[in-house]
């Protein structure tokens, strides 16, 4: 799935500034050109937006590499 660009500390700002003005947060994405979806993710946690790790490829199991190993000879 293709990701936007994070928000810039500027953006955060007026995010913020916008939502002290009690400003839905459908009117902010339409205002700066983002998604409702990354308005959302950082009015509900400010704090923790960006933080989230992706995990990427799982590594084998020693169990698992026996199995392979038993199954491929």
């Amino acid at each position: 799935m293709p990701r936007g660009k994070p928000l810039s500390d500027f953006e955060k700002g007026q995010i913020t500034a916008k939502k002290d003005q009690r400003i839905t947060n459908r009117q902010i994405a339409r205002d700066l050109g983002r998604s409702p979806r990354v308005i959302n993710n950082y009015v509900n946690d400010p704090r923790n937006y960006g933080t989230g790790k992706c995990p990427g490829r799982l590594s084998l199991r020693f169990v698992d590499l026996k199995f392979v190993d038993l199954f491929w000879l």
